[in-house]
């Protein structure tokens, strides 16, 4: 009778086994056609540990004292490892929690564990005891705990304590985690039960195996559960995963459902958040707005149909389209939500606002010329005899007459007013009728020069102005009283800014544009000279920077400190000297940069440093390589100009070619050709055919490592974008070998 109860309890554990061995053969076929979601593997291994511990346990009913017994004994502590180990695998995968470390340090751990567990007696021992099990009328025979035992028991307790925990506390939303947590509490229990009954305890037979079976038949669930949800999805997946539009399934909170457009959208995977993770996505001022529509769909509120909001992606914010709509999804409510990226089409209508704006603008300040002109046409005449007939009166007054000074203040006024209507009609007509080659440096320092300026100083003197001007700046071709006109307003206008103490910087450079400006589509490629005023004062608004063209726009006091005209004769003088304006202003100040296309024309009576005679050279033919057409004709018109013979190609594969059946002195090397190869692959493919050949680089760009390293291969000199006359002929002087004549 006792042995029957015997094999009555082990046909139980194989019993077991065999389940657990289907499960886990159906687990392991489900992560074959998922294999992106490591948990299925995870739950294989925990139905695999279920199985080795089910073996464990039988072989201990059927098996007598001796190897076989104690074989058993260490299957069933190596079944326990392997499902702590399983067990908090699938913990991380599930609840996607970062495990980089884990699977190393606790495998090594778990490994040590093993080796002594199979590798001697400290933890199991080679002696046997029987437990006398309530329901058994024999004792059960099983081996005897080692020295280390007890300490293995309550770490595989400790540990799946700890793996419970963490689905407790875990704050993330979790599809499934009552059913999980009950699995568990419910195998730990048992496994305690088990544990004591190993320290010789009175307790019912062994029952964790039941735990187990319970457990992995609930991992087998979920898993089942997910795989069909998957599938399910994976029908429509296609409709939605080539959609431009995002789509998002909301069930208790959760996203339960998203498409990739949705994901692309928001900035990070959609799956698994709540309504909170995504209110967290959305700008603090539209939260509530999107709060209010979410809660209203479920309250049978009217909602307006589309939200407008902002989004704050990793590198931008986006502006979305937001729809919600109440649905029945897999048999329960859910709210579908359509989202739209409407970011570009936003700056698009924005962009076309501002257009329309900027036309508007320019009509305003061309019907405003119009009128100054006509205004100051008429106000010419009648100021003849303001600022004339004083003049002539005062030539007959005596130089004692008491009229002497009033008559000098009309005519000041007079000139005055003569002055003011000649801005009046730069406005109505443009600027100078006259251009000729002028250096900005020059204009500068002549208006830091002039009695205007000491008259600027005396306004303002907790002001300083400084200067750092470029003395390679090139020529412009421009009216010197009309450029002077600008760099006075500019300066004035940024004195004015500053309250207090401060300073204004004026300074020039060269730049090379090729990309446009804020405020100009359309950008001409070339050489600039640019004129720079800074001040460090208040800034000007965002609201008062659209406008501060603008005839008679100003926020000084009209008559007393200006005329409003100031900045609209800035903006008339570039544009009549096809130049452009940029203008950065903040808090911390603004700065006004003027834009003039350079010429190569020298300035009247300019003295060079070095005579230009002495940088003629004696007809040597130069190669200019450069893939800019206006660049290479300002080269050779310059070299020309040095009495050498060129020839110009548009790119390094065009000079090959030509080198390959003609030679020449000199290449003038440009180092970015796009599209095509580099200048350094050029000079190094032409010293495969020209090994001697002798090369000057020039570029737009800093001294870059690919400069270096073309003058490693046997380059001469570097000479900076845009070139001057003087520098161009030294180098070639000096590149080949030449003396100064």
């Amino acid at each position: 009778m006792i042995t029957e109860g015997i094999v009555i309890q082990s046909a139980g554990s194989l019993s077991i086994a065999l389940l657990a061995l289907i499960m886990m053969i159906l687990q392991i076929i489900l992560l074959l056609r998922k294999p992106q979601l490591t948990w299925y593997g995870w739950s294989a291994a925990i139905s695999f540990s279920a199985m080795l511990y089910a073996i464990g346990v039988f072989i201990e009913y059927n098996a007598p004292p001796g190897p076989v017994n104690r074989f058993a004994g260490q299957l069933v502590y190596t079944a326990v490892i392997c499902l702590i180990h399983s067990f908090y695998g699938l913990s991380f995968a599930y609840l996607e929690i970062n495990n980089k470390y884990y699977h190393v340090i606790a495998g090594i751990f778990h490994c040590l564990v093993l080796v002594l567990l199979w590798a001697g007696d400290s933890i199991i021992a080679y002696t046997f005891v029987g437990n006398n099990l309530i329901g058994l009328s024999k004792p059960y025979i099983e081996t005897d705990m080692g020295p280390l035992g007890i300490l293995f028991l309550i770490y595989c307790i400790l540990a799946s304590i700890g793996a419970l925990l963490l689905w407790i506390i875990h704050k993330k939303p979790v599809r499934y985690r009552t059913a999980f947590v009950s699995g568990m509490i419910l195998w730990i229990v048992l496994g305690i039960h088990d544990g004591l009954s190993s320290m010789g305890m009175p307790t019912f037979q062994y029952l964790m195996e039941y735990g187990l079976l319970g457990f992995s038949i609930i991992v087998l669930w979920v898993v089942l559960n997910n795989y069909v949800n998957i599938e399910e999805e994976d029908k429509y997946r296609v409709i939605t995963e080539y959609a431009n539009d995002g789509m998002m399934v909301l069930r208790e909170g959760i996203v339960i459902f998203g498409n990739p457009a949705s994901s692309a959208i928001i900035g990070r995977p959609v799956i698994g958040l709540s309504i909170n993770d995504f209110l967290d996505t959305i700008a603090p001022e539209d939260r509530q707005l999107v709060l209010k529509h979410y809660i209203g769909l479920f309250d049978s509120i009217d909602n307006p149909e589309t939200l407008i909001i902002h989004i704050k992606r990793t590198d931008d914010v986006g502006i979305l389209e937001i729809n919600g709509t109440l649905i029945n999804y897999k048999n329960s409510p859910a709210v579908l939500i359509i989202l739209r990226d409407v970011t570009e089409k936003i700056h698009k209508e924005e962009e076309l606002r501002e257009s329309e704006e900027k036309i508007n603008r320019l009509k305003k300040m061309e019907s405003l010329g119009i009128m100054a002109g006509g205004v100051a046409h008429d106000l010419n005449n009648v100021l003849s005899g303001i600022v004339s007939y004083p003049e002539l009166i005062l030539l007959k007054l005596p130089k004692d007459s008491d009229l002497k000074k009033p008559i000098e203040t009309i005519q000041e006024a007079g000139k005055r007013s003569a002055a003011i209507i000649q801005d009046f009609l730069t406005v109505a007509r443009g600027v100078a009728v006259h251009k000729e080659p002028l250096n900005l440096n020059d204009e500068i320092m002549e208006y830091l020069d002039s009695p205007e300026y000491k008259k600027l100083l005396q306004y303002h003197p907790s002001v300083t102005i400084m200067k750092d001007l470029d003395s390679r700046l090139l020529n412009i071709k421009g009216s010197p009283i009309h450029i002077k006109k600008a760099v006075m307003n500019l300066i004035s206008n940024a004195s004015e800014a500053i309250k207090g103490a401060g300073k204004v910087v004026v300074s020039t450079a060269n730049r090379y544009l090729d990309r446009p400006l804020k405020g100009y589509e359309d950008l001409k490629t070339g050489e600039y000279a640019v004129l720079i005023v800074e001040d460090n004062g208040g800034g000007i608004s965002p609201d008062d920077l659209k406008r501060i063209f603008e005839p008679f726009f100003t926020k000084k006091v009209m008559g007393r400190s200006g005329t409003g005209l100031g900045l609209t004769l800035v903006w008339n003088i570039v544009k009549d000297h096809e130049g452009y304006i940029d203008i950065i202003s903040d808090a911390r100040g603004t700065k006004f940069e003027l834009y003039f296309p350079v010429t190569r024309e020298a300035v009247a009576d300019r003295k060079m440093p070095v005579p230009l005679g002495n940088l003629y050279g004696h007809g040597e033919t130069i190669l200019v390589i450069d893939d800019i057409d206006s660049q290479r004709e300002i080269s050779c018109l310059m070299l020309e100009t040095l009495r050498y013979k060129t020839k110009a190609v548009a790119g390094g594969e065009e000079a090959i070619e030509y080198l390959k059946d003609n030679s020449v002195d000199l290449l003038l090397l440009d180092m970015i050709m796009d599209p095509g190869i580099n200048g350094r692959e050029t000079y190094e493919r032409i010293k495969k055919i020209h090994p001697a050949q002798k090369a000057i680089i020039v570029s737009g760009f800093a001294e870059t490592d690919q400069v270096k390293e073309t003058i490693r291969l046997g380059a001469g000199r570097f000479i900076k974008k845009p070139l001057i006359l003087e520098e161009l002929g030294m180098a070639v002087k000096q590149e080949l070998g030449n003396q100064f004549s």
